[in-house]
């Protein structure tokens, strides 16, 4: 973590935990423009001064919730994958897709933090690592299911599908349209990516 010390006994782990479940919580009702410290150490029931031997600012308590939402949906997405690897492509595809909505929904209030204060259209990169881990399944997957495509066309596929796939997840997760099915958006969006990457060629 980026704070000023590192938790290492058990209590000072607990304290750590119980400052980023508050930040969590003043996310959620607040935003990022309404976060503080002294708002966050208060929900937390402890004192500014305490917050402080962890975290130098808010956007280190960011840093942190942002490290490990990367953590937990990259654990999602590693087991997804490692069961989608040998399904056809559209049900391969469904169910990453199924998994990294679900997982956006569960880090909601950060996400929303983190869409908002990044460029419009670049919400692609608020969560970087995970774009390359779905790059990388990705790869493999094409590579196995559409050996005939030109590496230059591969490479194309999915540059495209990482876009479509982040961004379409964030919008599903976090602003889906009213009198629409989550999981109604989730089939199309498979349905797309899954003929646009092995289609043809």
């Amino acid at each position: 973590m980026t704070g000023r010390r590192r938790p290492v006994q058990a209590r000072s782990r607990e304290m750590v935990d119980r400052i980023l479940e508050a930040a969590t919580r003043v996310l959620a009702t607040r935003g990022y423009a309404g976060m503080s410290t002294n708002r966050v150490a208060t929900e937390a029931g402890v004192s500014v001064g305490s917050l402080y031997r962890y975290f130098g600012d808010k956007d280190e308590i960011i840093a942190e919730l942002r490290t490990r939402c990367t953590a937990d949906v990259m654990a999602d997405l590693t087991e997804a994958m490692s069961r989608a690897v040998s399904l056809p492509t559209r049900d391969a595809v469904h169910r990453v897709l199924t998994t990294l909505v679900g997982s956006l929904q569960r880090h909601r209030a950060l996400m929303t933090a983190l869409v908002d204060e990044v460029p419009l259209g670049a919400q692609g990169n608020v969560l970087p690592e995970v774009e390359r881990q779905l790059a990388h399944f990705t790869r493999m997957f094409v590579a196995t299911h559409a050996p005939h495509l030109e590496p230059a066309e591969a490479d194309a596929r999915i540059y495209l599908a990482m876009g479509v796939a982040l961004s379409t997840c964030l919008r599903i997760a976090l602003d889906p349209p009213p009198g629409i099915s989550e999981d109604h958006l989730v089939d199309l969006t498979a349905d797309l990516l899954g003929l646009g990457l092995v289609l043809g060629g």
